[in-house]
This record gives C-alpha cells, structure tokens and sequence, in this order.
C-alpha cells in the first residue's frame, strides 16, 4: 500500500504590514522590548568610539584625564547594556506569550467556526500541524529572532553611521563588499522561503499518516499491515529529510560564502588603513575603532544569515496561519439571526436541492416533504443515494442549493447555530467519547446538568449497570477516543448525552456494529426510550428499525422514490422499500 499525497499550492509570502497588524494589540509591551533593544543597542555601538579616544588622546596623547573619562563613559556604557538587556528579556518575553496566546485562541476559534464540509476535506493532520508545529515555530521567532533582527538592524545603521563620521575613505573601503553580500542573500531569500514552505507541508504530511496510524492502529493490526504502514512512513518520512537536507544545503551555501567575505573585509581595512595612517589622514586609534566596528558591522550579517533561515521559516508559518484563518465557513449565521424557538419539532422541506459542490450533481433533487412533530421517520437506501445528506440538512450541517429546510415554520438559515443545534440533535453512527470522565462525556451536551440529571441518563438509557461495573463508575478515565470502553457502552454513553439534551428533534445514524444479542438489545431499547415522543430521523440499516418507524423515506440516487408506512410498502411487490428489505434480509442471512 502506497500513499499519495498531493500538496496544496504553497500559500503566499505575506506582507510585513499584515505581520506588524498581528502585533498591534500588544503594542506596548512590545515598545518597552524595543526601548531594550535600542538602550542595549547604542551602547554596545558607542564603545569602539572611547577606545579611539582613550588611544588617541589617553595613551598615544599620554593624558591621564582622557584614561579616567574614558574609563567612566565605558562604565556607563556597560550599565546601559545591563539595563538595555533586562528591559528586552522581561518585556519580550512578556509580549511573545501575549501574542501566542492571542494566537492560539484565535486558530482555535477559527477552527470551531468551519463547517463540516472543511473538516471532510482538509487532513487531520494539517489541521494539527498548524495549531502546533506553525505556532510553535512562531513562538521561537516572536521569543528570539524579533530581538535579533532589531538589534541587528540598529547595530548596522549606528555602526555605518559612526564610520561614516570617522572617516569616509576607510568606510567605502570597508563597505565594497556590501554588493557581493547583496547577492547572496538575493539569492538566499526565495530559496530558503520555498524549502521551508515544503519542510512545513511534508511534516503536516507525516502528522496526518501518523494521525490516521493512531486511530485505525485496530485496522492495521487486525489485517497484519504493519509493513506496509511502515512502508509509507519511511516514503514520508524520507519526504521531510529531504526538504531539510535541501535547507541545510541552501543555509550552508550563503553562510559559507559570508563567511568568506569577513577576513577579505578585515584585509582591506589593514592595508588601506596603514597606508591613511603613514600618511597622516588618520589616526591609530581610528584604525583599531574601525577593526571593532567591523567586526560590529559582520556580527549583525552574520546573525541576519543565522536568522535569514528562521525569517522564512517564520514567514512561511504565518502564510499558513494567514490561509488557515482567511477560510470562510459555507455554513455561518447570517445578519440578523435569532435563536431559535423550541416548539413541537415539525421539519419541512419546501423543493429542496443540495449539490456538495457548484457544478457538481445534485445529492438531493427536489425533495419535498414534511415530516409531523413526533413522528419516527426510517430513511432508507442503497450507499450515496442520499441518506445522509437529506440528515445533514436537517440540523444545517450544509445548507440547501435550492429550497428552504425548516423546523416549526422556522427557516434553518435565519436562526443561529447553536440555538439549533441545542434542540436539534445528530447522534453520530459510532460514538465519540472525549478524553475525561464517563460523567464528563454524558454531560458534553448540557455543561451546566447536574450530577442527578446525569445519573438520571444514565438510567433511562439502561447505562447505570454498565457504568457501575466500571472501576470509577461515573467517574472513570475515559481516554483514547473511549477505546477503554467496549462498543456497546461507547454507543451507550451517546445515547444517553443526547436524552440529557432533551432535544426536540433527533437525527440518529442507527449503530450497526457487532454487539453480543444482551448488549445489542440494551442499545435497541435505550433507542426506543430516547426516541419517544420526539420527532425522529433515523438512518436505518436493519429491517427491524426501518419496519417499527411510523414512516420510511427511500431514496434512491438523491430522490425521495417512495414515502409511505413501511408495513404497507414492504408488502408492495417490485416496489423500492420491499427490494430494500429482501436485500438487507439477504445481506443479514449471509453475514
């Protein structure tokens, strides 16, 4: 087994003003970091100059008032590097948890506002790379490399100005390399962005194998493909080697060739600096003054070839964090959307058309119907005849193409998310179960029920016996998706979260999992308890289930093809609901 992955077209490297736009609201912090950095800054920078003093005029001038002005302005200057830095590491740092945290909150709320349709596209492990590997590799940008690239910056700026002031000749001497240095990083920038845009995708690659390794491990087990999981490991795996081994090699190509350029600069400063020297133009001390700023000067290009590789690695995190946040959900509350007004549980759909894509074909064609408040409905078909689509836009997980789905005359579009689905309910075909206790899982609709009212689900739902021969009872460690529960109890749990919901309206995927016939029976009656005297939308995959409905829908290629009481059409001959029923009597003959 081979897995193919096609990567998305790299996002595009986002501009500054947008980047600077994410720091705004922590401005302040972030001026006293500055503040830090310039103090720090300029007093590093201004000690070359008092050592060109103090041999100038303290030693080569033999003057002791020189020494000891010198010695004071150096000591100021030390003073004014300790206080500089203690400004930078506390607000910086101060500053950077503000701003992941910012961050962090706001992924995750863009993350809670997509729609269904996204979360059945994207991979889970793009999702997850972006709420970690990206963050994460913006947390050392914002904690380290902003310092850096400031104080860089202003370290060349007062350093090439100072210089300047010191002697123009000696400074152009010094400065003809800045053109080679030009080139390369012209060079180096496009090329670091882009392997570091595929360092990102192929390590989101390998998080979405490793992901789906994790929770089909059952699967790989139970078919004995450990080695071909490997297999695709090592392709993936082998994927992401690459894209660092290509950064590696690009990083080491600029950094050698900078390094190449210091020792030509400290040459040309030696030479033509003796030679202004013999002739008077300068003096010693400007010659040893220029020998530190050169070594000032290359300190921040060498940090910047160090940090070039960390820029557009950050660059490249943000332009993924930019696209992930600019996803506009298909499904939103619209203007003016209100709550929606809990009633009886009557659902309309007024010539409803769905197509999952524009162009694409129609997954429901023209369905018409309405379904009275209280009535159990069994939806019927064959796979992809439409099912699911025709649940989905019950509790407005997509909204129609044409058409108008409502709920007690309430149109589904004009009333918000959340009110909905708070009456509304889809209990899924296996259940989910969060990391944290049993009481903790049954609660997950309803935050605020109290211990009696989740212990009261439980009874309804026949759960109480299971639960208590639980080590913990109520509350035990569910983990691991709740595969430390047998399926049954799994499947229990879901039915009791949505009964404490008290919804108005279910959508219920009928469980079709292999139970023991005691446990199967349990789940059937908790069923029968939780759908009473609620309007009902089960997908039925069991003849039992669809003949005990007050009504059957079957669908077929997206089209309601028969609507009627299934004891009547079942006896139909040659009808749709009757050749579903012999086949799925069929297909439990043989399983």
């Amino acid at each position: 087994m081979r897995m193919h992955v096609e990567h998305d077209r790299p996002a595009a490297r986002p501009p500054l003003r947008r980047v600077l736009a994410e720091f705004r609201p922590h401005r302040r912090t972030a001026a006293l970091a500055a503040a830090g950095v310039a103090v720090m800054t300029v007093s590093i920078v201004l000690m070359p100059l008092v050592v060109e003093l103090v041999v100038d005029h303290g030693v080569v001038g033999h003057s002791t008032q020189w020494v000891w002005g010198c010695t004071i302005a150096a000591a100021v200057l030390v003073i004014g590097q300790v206080v500089g830095n203690w400004l930078e590491v506390a607000n910086m740092g101060r500053f950077a948890e503000q701003y992941l945290r910012a961050l962090r909150g706001s992924l995750v709320e863009q993350l809670y506002s997509l729609d269904l349709d996204y979360f059945t596209h994207e991979p889970a492990g793009r999702l997850v790379s972006r709420l970690t590997s990206d963050v994460e590799n913006l947390q050392q940008f914002v904690q380290a490399g902003m310092s850096l690239v400031l104080r860089a910056g202003l370290v060349l700026v007062l350093t090439v100005t100072l210089m300047f002031t010191q002697s123009v000749r000696l400074t152009l001497a010094v400065l003809v390399i800045l053109p080679l240095l030009a080139a390369a990083s012209a060079w180096y920038r496009p090329r670091a962005f882009a392997v570091q845009m595929r360092i990102r995708e192929t390590t989101a690659t390998m998080l979405t194998h490793v992901n789906e390794s994790l929770v089909g491990m059952r699967v790989v087990q139970a078919f004995a493909i450990e080695d071909d999981q490997h297999e695709v490991f090592r392709d993936v795996n082998f994927d992401t080697y690459e894209a660092k081994r290509r950064s590696g090699t690009v990083a080491a190509l600029y950094y050698g060739a900078i390094e190449f350029l210091v020792p030509i600069a400290l040459a040309i400063l030696i030479t033509y600096g003796a030679h202004l020297v013999e002739h008077g133009t300068i003096k010693v001390g400007v010659v040893i003054a220029f020998s530190l700023y050169v070594n000032r000067l290359f300190e921040p290009i060498q940090q910047f070839t160090e940090l070039t590789s960390l820029l557009q690695s950050a660059g490249a995190s943000f332009a993924r964090v930019f696209e992930f946040r600019a996803v506009v959900p298909k499904v939103t509350d619209r203007p003016g959307a209100v709550d929606f007004v809990h009633r009886a549980g009557a659902v309309r759909f007024d010539h409803v058309t769905f197509r999952y894509d524009t162009d694409g074909p129609a997954a429901l064609s023209d369905v018409d119907l309405v379904i009275p408040p209280r009535q159990r409905v069994a939806v019927v078909g064959t796979s992809g005849a439409g099912k699911s689509t025709f649940a989905k836009l019950v509790a407005r997980f997509y909204d129609a193409s044409d058409g108008v789905v409502t709920i007690d005359e309430q149109d589904v579009r004009m009333v918000t998310g959340s009110s909905l689905r708070s009456h509304v309910i889809v209990v899924p075909q296996e259940g989910f179960l969060f990391d944290g206790t049993v009481a903790e899982n049954v609660a997950a609709a309803r935050p605020e029920a109290s211990r009696e009212e989740i212990e009261a689900a439980c009874v309804a739902m026949g759960l109480a016996g299971r639960i208590a021969a639980i080590p913990g009872g109520l509350d035990a460690v569910v983990a691991n998706r709740g595969l430390t529960l047998s399926s049954g109890q799994r499947q229990l749990v879901a039915l009791a979260r949505a009964f404490l919901a008290e919804p108005s309206v279910i959508v219920l995927d009928e469980a079709t999992s292999n139970l023991d016939p005691a446990t199967d029976a349990l789940v059937e009656r908790a069923m029968q308890t939780l759908l009473a005297d609620r309007t009902a939308i089960v997908i039925a995959h069991r003849v039992n289930t669809a003949i005990r409905a007050d009504r059957v829908l079957v669908f077929e290629h997206g089209v309601v093809v028969e609507d009627g009481v299934p004891t009547e059409l079942a006896v139909v001959e040659g009808g749709a609901f009757a050749r579903w029923v012999d086949a799925a009597r069929q297909a439990a003959a043989t399983a």
